[in-house]
């Protein structure tokens, strides 16, 4: 589909009340005869993890204050410990950014998954599906071999410089060809002492744009802390940001703010969908590969 379609689309993807049983009735993507010999192939059956309902509650209020909201240039603020003040939800900043924020608890997940997760699924398209099968419909890496075992970089380094293509949307229908460049800490301002003095045991920083055209969609940060069972993946978006010279940058793209505003909630969403899927499924992949990524 023509990204301008899609954009013009956004404020339609969901509804104005969000519900668990709209996302699990949402289109999946679909898989080749080749793709169903795949053996976990099995979790694009799975019902959608369902979204804690307090969360959509929170969600279907509307956006949030923006001056509660983190701006990048703050960012290392989700180093702290305890909580900031919005944990879930979007808004549109008073510069004409977009924001979005999610936290997902995932019981039985570790950190040393999500550093697995994330190397492992970037390599087949069926692996991408499944974390997903409403919004995911392929991908692909610029350099696979980096993210073997093989490689011999450290799990928790492996992703870190590495570039991602998915073909992905807020819905199937909305799919593009998005390019995902993952980045060191230093790009927000976070120094290796800073981690060192927080209880955040990994994380993933990386930009988003779409492909054609060149458009940048968002900076995103994923600060991974252990709790009493499991995890605490939490997430920040960016909108309308991007990198240079490793640096963070306002996009000139210019966007109404409906859309803008309209993109942020879309992605704050899609998010709490795609992390609360992954928290039903990885423990039992990861379990089935002996966190090993052979190819």
């Amino acid at each position: 589909m023509n990204i301008l379609t899609i954009i013009k689309d956004l404020e339609q993807t969901f509804p104005t009340t969000i519900t668990n049983e709209f996302i699990n009735s949402m289109t999946r993507t679909e898989l080749t005869q080749s793709h169903k010999d795949i053996p976990y192939s099995k979790y694009l059956q799975k019902a959608m993890t369902k979204i804690p309902q307090e969360d959509l509650d929170f969600i279907n209020k509307g956006p949030v204050d923006p001056k509660k909201a983190l701006s990048i240039v703050n960012a290392k603020e989700m180093l702290n410990d305890g909580y900031l003040e919005i944990e879930n939800g979007y808004c549109v900043m008073e510069n004409g950014t977009g924001f979005s924020a999610s936290k997902v608890f995932m019981p039985n997940v570790t950190p040393k998954m999500i550093d697995w997760w994330f190397n492992w699924h970037v390599l087949e398209d069926v692996r991408y599906k499944i974390w997903c099968p409403v919004g995911h419909v392929g991908i692909s890496a610029k350099e696979p071999h980096l993210h073997l075992d093989s490689s011999n970089i450290p799990l928790n380094q492996r992703n870190i410089g590495r570039t991602h293509y998915p073909i992905e949307g807020f819905d199937i229908k909305g799919a593009t060809q998005v390019e995902i460049k993952f980045y060191p800490p230093s790009v927000l301002g976070i120094t290796p002492h800073m981690f060192k003095n927080s209880s955040i045991a990994t994380f993933e920083i990386a930009t988003c744009k779409n492909v054609s055209p060149n458009i940048p969609i968002n900076v995103f940060f994923h600060a991974i802390r252990e709790v009493e069972g499991g995890i605490e993946f939490r997430s920040r978006y960016w909108g309308r940001y991007t990198i240079k010279n490793n640096k963070i940058a306002k996009s000139n793209i210019p966007l109404p703010k409906n859309i803008t505003l309209a993109l942020a909630r879309n992605n704050c969403i899609h998010s709490l969908i795609e992390y609360n899927h992954l928290s039903a499924i990885l423990p039992h992949i990861y379990a089935e590969y002996n966190g090993k990524i052979i190819s």
